[in-house]
């Protein structure tokens, strides 16, 4: 997604969109989160156009002036394209800005999809590791929902909170038991290339640092 570029999606497409998230994720992962497929180790930008997943949205704003549009962190860091996300992080203001379609922030893009390095940049940039979205949700619990050994323990180095929970009372330690029956349906739903062996191998490595964290 090229800066400042306004989202072209049907606003009722959207809306669709959003309540099957509720419905899909219930709590653990942001809705409007898996627009991307880009999970850890895949890079979507290589993906035939059209293959490619849609992107976070930035819309503009209302206003006409140019310095009231929304500068697109979101998907260089779910993407984990670190320049072009340190470029924008240099320019937006807030590393902790909200995505303004979903209510996501860029460190928990980055932590869901499993890119450290566009994770390290956020919180070079002035990132709080503890972040909430609009559905009281953290890096950590995505991190852990998703078995992203390397950025959970990234985000505890940092500071995260282990003990957090969303708003509806999960825990990063809850996320690890959600049934594969369960995390299939997000897998598939996100298309994120992740399979229950890799998931499973993930969310193993993520337990002891967990578990050590809330001692």
């Amino acid at each position: 997604m090229h800066q400042n570029r306004q989202s072209h999606t049907h606003p009722e497409a959207m809306g669709i969109r959003g309540a099957a998230r509720r419905l899909a994720l219930l709590g653990f992962i942001i809705p409007g989160l898996g627009l991307l497929s880009a999970g850890c180790g895949g890079d979507a930008s290589t993906a035939p156009e059209a293959e490619r997943p849609a992107t976070p949205s930035s819309p503009a704003t209302t206003s006409d002036s140019a310095s009231d549009e929304v500068i697109d962190i979101w998907t260089p860091a779910a993407m984990g394209e670190v320049a072009t996300l340190k470029a924008r992080l240099a320019t937006a203001g807030d590393p902790n800005a909200l995505d303004p379609t979903f209510g996501v922030s860029a460190l928990e893009w980055a932590a869901d999809f499993g890119k450290a390095d566009a994770m390290k940049a956020i919180l070079e940039a002035g990132g709080n590791v503890n972040v909430r979205s609009r559905e009281r949700s953290t890096p950590l619990i995505g991190a852990a929902f998703f078995g992203r050994p390397e950025c959970l323990r990234l985000l505890l180095e940092a500071g995260a909170d282990p003990k957090a929970k969303n708003k509806d009372g999960i825990t990063p330690l809850d996320a690890l038991d959600v049934p594969w029956e369960f995390t299939r349906g997000v897998i598939e739903f996100l298309q994120i290339p992740l399979d229950r062996e890799a998931l499973e191998a993930g969310r193993q490595a993520c337990r002891p640092l967990l578990e050590a964290a809330v001692k």
